[in-house]
């Protein structure tokens, strides 16, 4: 529970400093929940992090200024994720002095169950209307745990917020967060004139919190009575892709627009690009917020996934989180190039579960084999343990590739136990 402990007082830490000097009761802040299905991810230090938000969220609200007007609003907690509900946001509790309102965000926390998908873009919009309407500064804080799983690109929207309210600033904190969704939290906070915090690493959270904490601005220097102009051209930058896809290529579009105005393979990697936010595809996921900056190189560097001993049948490759195809290896298409994330391979109806990709990893599975041997054409169940059918072997499909794990085959009238180990053959004699 120590890594736990410190990043639930780091976290609280960050919301009660993280925020421009000023006086507490001048203050607004829409806290923002997530509760999309990833959150029900266990940390190492036990429990869940949908457990550890929670128990955040109480924390923070125990020893928040009572002054401070606070609104408290959750995303994924309404709709399970297969229905896809991009619009799945409610605001909790209202705004109202956090004296007045802790007792109902404490009660309406307990409730929240994580299971849905992760709109960004459409939550931090909704919170930034609410926060407009009240007084002093308006401060959005979102934590969250992943990406964008809808439609829109959560920076630009953050830019446009700023630039419609000049009080408003939005800090954000990437909890256990894949290189792709800290990008995108990374560039929300610059955009929106607020910080960045990477939860991932919770032992020291504390540390770096309290450093941005005591780090003094600088007072704002006097009018110079004369003052020069420097115009200058704009700068274009450049944006590379690292094992860039040589089959489907990737789109690049402008991230406010929706402009497409490029494409890149293995055969153009690398390109020029004026200064600004850009989409960039991977099949029919997209790496969103992709900042090219004016003189400067911006560098994806995406993983891939290989399957040993494919079956030609092919493998789907699901989002762990939302469960949407991102694309197939086969035994003519043995690898995939993924954003770095985390994803389920299919074998059949069997689940390889929790394939963790880091960017710019090759992460090779290696399934056990079952062969049948002999015998005249027949079929061949292959079950799961929990009596799943994973497929079925013939004469015509005599191997199988399937994840680690215990099995059982129809033989006649016999079904005949499989315990098997990654990369394992397990050659069965029919007579």
């Amino acid at each position: 529970m120590a890594r736990q402990t410190v990043f639930l007082s780091g976290l609280v830490f960050f919301i009660l400093t993280a925020v421009p000097a000023g006086a507490q009761e001048n203050r607004s802040i829409a806290l923002i929940l997530d509760a999309s299905g990833s959150m029900n991810a266990k940390l190492a230090s036990g429990g869940s992090r949908i457990d550890a938000a929670k128990a955040a969220v109480s924390a923070f609200v125990e020893k928040l200024d009572p002054k401070i007007r606070l609104g408290y609003r959750a995303y994924g907690h309404q709709s399970p994720t297969k229905q896809h509900n991009c619009k799945d946001t409610e605001l909790l509790v209202g705004f109202g002095p956090a004296g007045n309102n802790r007792a109902a965000v404490i009660e309406k926390t307990k409730g929240v169950k994580a299971q849905g998908y992760t709109p960004i873009t459409y939550v931090i919009t909704l919170a930034a209307e609410d926060v407009r309407k009240e007084p002093g500064e308006h401060v959005v804080v979102l934590v969250s745990d992943g990406k964008e799983t809808c439609e829109g690109d959560p920076c630009a929207a953050a830019k446009a917020l700023a630039a419609a309210d000049a009080k408003l600033v939005v800090h954000t904190i990437g909890f256990n967060v894949d290189v792709a969704a800290r990008y995108q939290l990374q560039c929300i906070a610059k955009a929106a004139r607020g910080s960045y915090s990477d939860a991932s690493a919770a032992a020291d959270l504390g540390a770096k919190l309290g450093e941005l904490a005591a780090a003094k601005q600088e007072p704002p220097q006097p009018p110079q009575s004369r003052t020069a102009i420097t115009v200058q051209q704009p700068k274009e930058g450049t944006l590379q892709i690292k094992n860039a896809d040589s089959a489907g290529g990737h789109k690049v579009t402008e991230a406010e627009s929706g402009k497409e105005v490029a494409s890149m393979s293995a055969f153009k990697w690398s390109i020029e690009l004026p200064a600004g936010l850009y989409n960039v595809t991977f099949g029919p996921s997209v790496w969103k917020s992709v900042e090219v900056k004016g003189g400067e190189t911006t560098v994806l560097d995406p993983g891939t996934i290989e399957v040993k001993n494919a079956a030609a049948a092919g493998h789907r490759v699901l989002d762990w989180e939302t469960g949407t195809e991102v694309g197939k290896i086969s035994s003519f298409k043995r690898r995939l190039t993924v954003l770095p994330s985390t994803f389920t391979v299919m074998f059949g109806s069997a689940e390889w579960a929790n394939v963790e990709v880091k960017a710019g990893e090759n992460k090779v599975l290696n399934p056990a084999v079952i062969a049948v041997k002999g015998g005249q054409v027949k079929r061949h169940k292959v079950q799961t343990e929990d009596g799943k059918t994973v497929a079925t072997l013939s004469g015509f499909t005599s191997t199988l590739p399937v994840p680690p794990g215990k099995y059982t085959i129809e033989v006649g009238n016999q079904k005949v136990p499989l315990d098997l180990v990654e990369g394992q053959r397990m050659e069965i004699d029919v007579p």
